[in-house]
């Protein structure tokens, strides 16, 4: 009877035991839970496209320098940033939905970024190149311009870009001003802002500067300098658009971007804001 009774309750053991070890291999362990959740949410954002991942975000990062009127500058007074590239891409995230958050970065970085995904879009006053548009997507222009040369009032010895061949400049890295004084033969310095560029044209460091006639014309009617001038006009228009990184993930991004472009036209928001900072609408072709 002993016997009967141990050897009942080991088989009992044996089966509790048993059942047991069923019910830990059907559980989930919580971390594995949480990976495989984890995973899902990744393979949906995977999923949504840039445009989608701005609008979830509430806001879309934008690159800009800060340091080039009247495009992108701090007003001396506040020291807000402002200026004609400021207030169009502000305008651009108001018809997307969504808040702009500006980040101030030299302009090689900022375009970099933008390759990378740092940054949403870049406004600058970038224009469309064809060597740009091998990296970059851009949207519809919204702004257009000439590229000029500034010299020193007295200098009489650059009356064109191709007086330039030997000549020192300074530009923006990067910058398409930089890839022009390449193209004609300067020595291109590089600086950080156009106060810096003016300033070593006014001592004499350089021989000039290629820049965008309207901030050109900028630093002359806001400094009231009458040591420089124009010498040379490009004929070829510049043309400002949003660069975005190039694929497919931002197709309906720039689809939406050009749409808020041809609305702020429409409306006249692009004319009123470019008269604000140019005293002229630059943004009719």
């Amino acid at each position: 009877m002993l016997l009967t009774t141990v050897l009942l309750s080991a088989s009992i053991a044996a089966c509790g035991s048993q059942s047991g070890a069923d019910e830990t291999t059907n559980e989930t362990p919580a971390a594995e839970t949480s990976q495989t959740e984890n995973a899902a949410a990744d393979t949906e954002n995977a999923t949504e496209d840039h445009l989608a991942r701005i609008k979830a975000a509430g806001k879309i990062t934008i690159a800009t320098e800060g340091v080039w009127a009247p495009f992108t500058y701090h007003d001396p007074e506040t020291d807000e940033l402002v200026g004609f590239d400021v207030e169009v891409a502000a305008a651009i995230a108001k018809k997307l939905g969504v808040e702009p958050e500006f980040k101030e970065v030299a302009f090689d970085g900022g375009l970099t970024g933008v390759s990378t995904g740092t940054f949403d879009m870049m406004a600058n006053g970038v224009d469309v190149t064809p060597d740009r548009s091998e990296t970059y997507d851009f949207t519809d222009p919204y702004a257009y311009d000439h590229a000029v040369v500034v010299t020193l009032a007295s200098n009489d010895s650059i009356s064109s870009f191709e007086d330039l061949n030997g000549k020192t400049t300074a530009n923006s890295a990067g910058s398409t001003y930089e890839a022009m004084g390449i193209k004609y033969g300067t020595t291109v310095s590089n600086v950080d802002t156009l106060g810096e560029t003016m300033t070593l044209v006014l001592n004499g460091t350089v021989d000039a500067t290629i820049n965008a006639n309207t901030s050109a014309q900028d630093y002359f009617n806001t400094t009231g300098t009458t040591d420089l001038k124009v010498a040379a006009v490009d004929s070829e228009v510049t043309m400002y658009a949003v660069p975005l990184a190039k694929g497919s993930d931002n197709d309906s991004l720039r689809a939406a971007i050009n749409q808020a472009i041809s609305e702020l036209r429409a409306d006249g928001t692009l004319s009123e804001i470019s008269v604000k900072y140019f005293g002229a609408d630059i943004t009719a072709e």
